[in-house]
């Protein structure tokens, strides 16, 4: 199925959230679920289409940079994409993937990661290092509850 470009992409914390943002989301309460590989997203729709498509988590962690593994004290460091990082996160670089091909058709970035200083981190390095520095573009929804109510006030209400 092909995406007109100019969609508002949301990002969730996880894929759970994914489905509920898109139902509170779309005028009919039904979302399309698509896949990008084997990556879901939801298209809904509303009077602007909206791309909602979750994290696993943290798709980035701190890493040390040069020297090796074991040289301390730790002084520098970087962000890193976790599956260059740990030994079993390699499905992390599909999700990684799938989330910067969705960003490129978007012209309208939406953090919608739990509110709170995790969801914060999640949805920034997502914005930052897979979305190619939307981070200081991007808009953040703020809701303490996955209803549908809570969901669309903070859509409408976005900063």
């Amino acid at each position: 199925m092909s995406i007109k470009k100019g969609y508002t992409l949301v990002i969730t914390e996880k894929p759970t959230a994914a489905l509920r943002v898109a139902r509170a989301l779309d005028v009919n309460g039904k979302p399309k679920k698509l896949k990008l590989g084997s990556i879901p997203y939801f298209l809904s729709r509303n009077t602007k289409d909206i791309i909602v498509v979750s994290a696993l988590g943290h798709l980035y962690t701190v890493t040390q940079e040069g020297k090796g593994r074991n040289f301390y004290p730790v002084f520098d460091y970087k962000w890193a994409p976790r599956h260059l990082v740990e030994r079993n996160a390699g499905k992390i670089k599909d999700w990684i993937e799938a989330i910067s091909k969705l960003s490129e058709g978007a012209d309208e970035f939406i953090n919608s990661c739990d509110y709170d200083v995790e969801g914060s981190l999640i949805g920034y390095t997502i914005l930052k290092y897979a979305c190619g520095g939307k981070e200081k573009h991007a808009k953040r929804m703020k809701f303490s509850t996955l209803t549908k109510r809570d969901l669309i006030e903070a859509y409408n209400n976005v900063s």
